[in-house]
């Protein structure tokens, strides 16, 4: 096979990978769906959850760490970006692991600040996502960096839809 078309192509199927991820990696914005569950489980109230709530929100929005680590790794290997997938997937799970622990019994009722934590570290798992998927799209099509960073943001926003669409499939 020609090399040209390996490389024409491996665009492509980065952006559609990347686009796979997007859709499945926006769970930041269904937080009203499990939120009743976690205010009542945890006996929070009101204002105690929109401490959890800011915690994600700050979580999502430190992307620090994730960008110097896709630097570090895209400079030195070819294999930077899945290890920046990598480490997000797994920070993902153990942010929402432990919040599940917490809400289904596993473990004992964990302090606020401890909740937050969970909900800090399964935020900022995001934000892995999008720097590896942006920056390895912006990467690839450099003339239309504007447009591949809109396509990519618009399957992250479709996640909550479809979250809410199968929440709605399973209540009903």
């Amino acid at each position: 096979m020609d090399l040209n078309f390996y490389l024409n192509n491996s665009k492509w199927i980065s952006t559609v990978a990347s686009i796979w991820i997007q859709c499945t990696s926006g769970s930041l914005y269904t937080f009203s769906i499990y939120s009743q569950t976690l205010k009542s489980t945890q006996h929070y109230d009101q204002s105690t959850l929109d401490i959890v709530s800011v915690s994600k929100d700050i979580g999502a929005n430190i992307g620090v760490l994730s960008g110097l680590i896709y630097d570090f790794l895209a400079t030195r290997t070819r294999t930077g970006p899945w290890v920046v997938h990598l480490l997000g997937s797994a920070q993902c799970f153990l942010g929402y692991f432990l919040m599940w622990a917490a809400v289904s019994g596993l473990l004992p009722p964990v302090p606020v600040p401890v909740m937050c934590l969970f909900m800090f570290v399964a935020a900022h798992a995001q934000s892995y996502f999008n720097t590896s998927n942006v920056v390895t799209g912006v990467h690839n099509f450099p003339s239309y960096s504007g447009t591949i960073v809109g396509i990519l943001k618009v399957f992250f926003f479709l996640r909550s839809f479809f979250s809410v669409d199968d929440n709605r499939c399973l209540v009903y």
